[in-house]
């Protein structure tokens, strides 16, 4: 008896899709602006990838394209989700050190012009006479 394996083309249109999703997310993850279409790509990269992984499996053919795309999408997803973790705590970290600065300036203008409207009893009223011209 030979032992005959047949070919089947069992989740491959999926696989396909997948592969070109998880390329398509890896390479906009890596591009500044374009993360939320990232995720979008890598997300229907994994969902056709576990898909046709499944279907794959079930009809006994190669594995290879859904299992690529799905790495691609699960890689290029979490890329962008990690590096939109980072780009916000920068921000809200510059906006937190930002906050603390205007609130100092504003504390010490406030200082000074406390300090200012004290009057000085050493001021000399004669000087300021001197400077009056309205005669």
């Amino acid at each position: 008896m030979e032992n005959e394996l047949r070919s089947s083309n069992a989740g491959q249109g999926m696989g396909i899709a997948a592969l070109v999703l998880g390329i398509l997310a890896v390479i906009a993850s890596f591009i500044p602006c374009f993360g939320l279409f990232a995720i979008l790509f890598g997300v229907l990269a994994i969902i056709f990838g576990a898909v046709g992984l499944s279907q794959a499996k079930k009809g006994n053919a190669s594995v290879t394209m859904p299992k690529t795309g799905l790495i691609l999408g699960i890689v290029a997803t979490a890329f962008v989700i990690v590096w939109m973790i980072v780009v916000v705590g920068a921000f809200g970290a510059a906006a937190y050190s930002a906050a603390d600065e205007i609130k100092d300036s504003i504390e010490n203008d406030m200082q000074n012009i406390s300090n200012d409207s004290i009057p000085d009893e050493n001021l000399d009223f004669e000087m300021v006479d001197t400077l009056d011209t309205s005669n």
